[in-house]
């Protein structure tokens, strides 16, 4: 579960496909009734990918559209990676963790230069602890993207 001010929201991109397959649904719709029912069928089918096709986060007090990158880390690193998220200056080896344990979720906008990360605890693959959203910078968002 994501924190209480980050929300999934659509990428153009996700507006176009779902644009374009519409489009093809209605289009079939004046053909014979052979085609008429497959253009129902599209169209009920791009209805149905809506709540799928959510692929931006909106953060709360930021303008844009932000892209997700998760990093599956251990748990055995969580404080240095927390005070690396922090203050940044601490030097660190995360150690990339295919079971889980632990993620790192980091937000940025193309183009631009802000990046959120959040650290999240999951026990059993239930969620556990979540972290606050912090605002990195440039050199910590390219140091976490290495691993």
């Amino acid at each position: 579960m994501k924190t209480k001010n980050i929300r999934k929201t659509f990428l153009w991109s996700d507006i176009v496909i779902l644009l374009a397959v519409l489009a093809i649904g209605v289009v079939l719709l004046p053909w014979g009734s052979g085609w008429k029912e497959l253009g129902y069928v599209i169209i009920a089918c791009d209805v149905c990918m809506l709540p799928f096709c959510l692929h931006g986060y909106k953060i709360t007090g930021e303008s844009g559209v932000f892209h997700e990158k998760s990093i599956a880390v251990s748990r055995d690193d969580q404080e240095a990676i927390l005070s690396f998220l922090e203050d940044g200056n601490s030097t660190f080896d995360i150690h990339v963790n295919e079971q889980g344990g632990a993620l790192i979720s980091i937000y940025y906008q193309k183009g631009k230069d802000v990046f959120y990360a959040q650290y999240y605890d999951y026990v059993q693959m239930m969620e556990g602890e979540t972290f606050p959203l912090l605002k990195i910078s440039t050199d910590q968002k390219v140091k976490l993207l290495k691993t």
